[in-house]
């Protein structure tokens, strides 16, 4: 009895020993990682690979800038874009902007995007749909706009879910 009281004296005394320890360890901290800004996101998946090309809105030396009056390279895009009027007539008549800080529908560029008659340009006619390559931008890629528009349209910061941004459904 006498050496099972000395292995429980141990026991206890090991494992209280152990808890008290336990406090002292440097617990791990989470590093959180930074998330890209939303406009960065939408200028390098978006904007930089279907629009700011050759021919459509590279640069103010396009043969078409004159028609349109949009840049949308890097570094340039949200000077051009944002609170700004846009050259088209009817977008004027419905007093639009290219893009309308927390307005997506009162934002050409966003009309631009959704191709098709889903009857939100009052009747009228902006234009072309963009891009004009031919091929409409994915149902998440245009979520990720409109949100963008509705978060204020931000320079900086994460204001909209990156996961839109691998959605691949068509939109039309």
């Amino acid at each position: 009895m006498k050496k099972f009281r000395q292995q429980l004296y141990w026991a206890v005394s090991i494992l209280a020993l152990g808890l008290s320890l336990e406090g002292c360890t440097p617990k791990e901290t989470p590093v959180s990682v930074p998330q890209a800004a939303s406009f960065d996101l939408l200028q390098d998946r978006i904007l930089t690979p279907t629009c700011a090309t050759a021919g459509c809105h590279a640069s103010e030396q396009e043969s078409t800038f004159a028609q349109h009056g949009l840049v949308l390279a890097k570094g340039k895009t949200y000077d051009f874009l944002v609170n700004k009027d846009p050259k088209n007539a009817n977008a004027r008549i419905d007093k639009l902007k290219l893009v309308t800080p927390y307005f997506s529908l009162q934002s050409l560029f966003y009309h631009k995007l959704v191709w098709g008659d889903s009857g939100h340009h009052s009747g009228l006619s902006y234009g072309n749909p963009m891009p004009l390559n031919g091929k409409a931008l994915y149902k998440g890629q245009i979520e990720f706009v409109r949100r963008w528009i509705e978060a204020g349209a931000p320079r900086t910061g994460s204001v909209v879910d990156t996961t839109l941004l691998n959605d691949k459904t068509p939109s039309f």
